[in-house]
């Protein structure tokens, strides 16, 4: 009977021998895999420690501080976060509604995703309360059963692009508006530079002071048309006394503003024409036929009232 029992002893050794083995080769892959994680833990807490981007984590329904790097202190130093409530540590946050984001998460677990929001913050160093504006994260934070327990944030802070966006629209808004005032203002010159005078019923003086363009005869034109038109005016004046100079394509548009005038029935006289002006005029060929040219304005009126 006992060298029957030997080989079972033996087999039962070599069973737990085996069993040893396995447990001891699962206990160093768990602790290998341990390792792993822990290295890994180690790595994504020293990355999030040395971001330049606030990064903070809170825990139960009164979010305490639980993790908080460097930068995210920066915005509130000289304050003891971790550990403690928000509401207790950072009273403003809660004021300025950051707590009612917090608990929305914590209940819903619908992570939250800021654009540009706006968060006052005291500065030390200035002694005052500043604006900054954080692109923003909520999101919540889960145990091994998948319950919610709290709540991790991270941020990025866009106070320098928002406030150079900010000065570029109102950089934009002024060059907008000296625009406007630009386009009044030319508006106002050309009303002033191209001034229609009644001198009496059916008679319609046009001084003209400056250089005259192309574009400035052109308003001539259109001013002179629509009053005669409107007006019924028989004898219109065009005084140059003020005009020094003038080009071919503004003498021709005067031209051309004194015939189409003509066309609509209204006599047209042309006073104060410098010598300098003549000159021109002659040298660029201008057709002054069927219109009245006088010495001075006061020439030109006398003949307009005589021919009433």
């Amino acid at each position: 009977m006992a060298e029957e029992t030997a080989p079972a002893e033996a087999s039962t050794s070599e069973t737990a021998e085996r069993r040893i083995a396995s447990l001891e080769k699962a206990l160093a892959e768990a602790q290998a895999a341990l390792a792993d994680a822990q290295a890994t833990y180690q790595s994504l807490y020293d990355m999030l420690m040395q971001s330049r981007t606030p990064i903070a984590m809170w825990r139960g329904d009164d979010f305490v501080f639980t993790l908080v790097n460097p930068t995210y202190c920066s915005y509130v130093p000289e304050r003891q976060l971790l550990g403690r409530p928000l509401g207790e540590v950072l009273p403003e946050a809660v004021e300025q509604g950051f707590g009612e984001l917090l608990g929305g998460v914590y209940r819903t677990g619908e992570p939250f995703y800021g654009n540009e929001l706006p968060v006052k913050l005291h500065s030390v160093e200035k002694g005052c309360d500043e604006l900054r504006w954080i692109n923003t994260m909520y999101a919540p934070v889960r145990d091994g059963t998948g319950t919610i327990v709290g709540v991790c944030h991270f941020g990025v802070d866009i106070t320098e692009q928002v406030q150079a966006r900010q000065a570029a629209e109102a950089r934009a808004e002024e060059l907008r508006r000296s625009a406007d005032l630009i386009a009044a203002q030319q508006e106002t010159i050309r009303v002033l530079g191209t001034p229609l005078l009644p001198l009496a019923p059916g008679v319609l003086a046009a001084p003209l002071i400056g250089p005259i363009d192309a574009e400035r005869s052109e308003q001539v034109l259109e001013a002179l048309l629509d009053r005669v038109a409107a007006q019924g005016i028989t004898s219109v004046i065009l005084d140059v006394t003020g005009v020094e100079t003038i080009d071919t394509q503004a003498a021709n548009a005067l031209m051309r503003a004194a015939q189409a005038v003509r066309l609509l029935g209204a006599r047209v006289l042309v006073t104060g024409i410098q010598p300098s002006m003549a000159q021109v005029l002659v040298q660029l060929g201008v057709d002054l036929h069927g219109v009245a040219t006088y010495s001075t304005l006061q020439s030109g009126i006398a003949a307009a009232m005589r021919a009433r």
